[in-house]
């Protein structure tokens, strides 16, 4: 009964007060917020580096599923190709070396000695993440979910991400 009481309280102090009614700016600043997060305030994703990489069909041997036009992530650094179906995608990120942190505490961290410099391959959500760092100033981080989504397919992607960045 105590609990309650307290409920009513909490209640009635909302509508009291006005908590309950929303703000009229709250929606600008929530599309301000996440166009900061995306990437889209910096640059639309047609204009990333990141999503000029690939078209959705390439991508969707990775997946193993059809998947939409890529999409700004981590604030433009990279981009992700969702899932048409709402079950799988596909995200590409470049960034500085210093922010690459190999995984090699998870139990399915494997090192690729082949790939880069530290490079990985990991079992990541409902997929799998693979990355390495490229050359003096850059690292890649890629990951693949969806019925295709296997170790194998992360690592392929990986390599050809890093092939078509450095133009060979």
């Amino acid at each position: 009964m105590n609990r309650m009481i307290h409920v009513a309280a909490f209640a009635a102090c909302l509508a009291a007060t006005g908590c309950n009614e929303p703000r009229a700016d709250a929606a600008d600043e929530a599309k301000k917020t996440a166009a900061a997060l995306t990437g889209d305030d910096k640059m639309a994703a047609a204009d990333n580096p990141q999503c000029k990489l690939f078209t959705p069909a390439e991508l969707e041997t990775y997946a193993g599923e059809p998947l939409a036009e890529g999409v700004n992530a981590g604030s433009a650094l990279g981009c992700q190709w969702p899932p048409k179906d709402d079950s799988g995608d596909v995200m590409v990120s470049v960034f500085g070396k210093d922010y690459h942190v190999p995984p090699n505490l998870d139990p399915t961290y494997k090192p690729l000695p082949d790939v880069g410099t530290d490079g990985f391959v990991v079992h990541e959500f409902d997929g799998w993440a693979a990355g390495a760092i490229t050359s003096e100033a850059v690292a890649v981080k890629v990951s693949v979910a969806g019925d295709g989504a296997t170790p194998e397919t992360a690592i392929a992607l990986l390599k050809e991400v890093i092939k078509r960045r450095s133009g060979s």
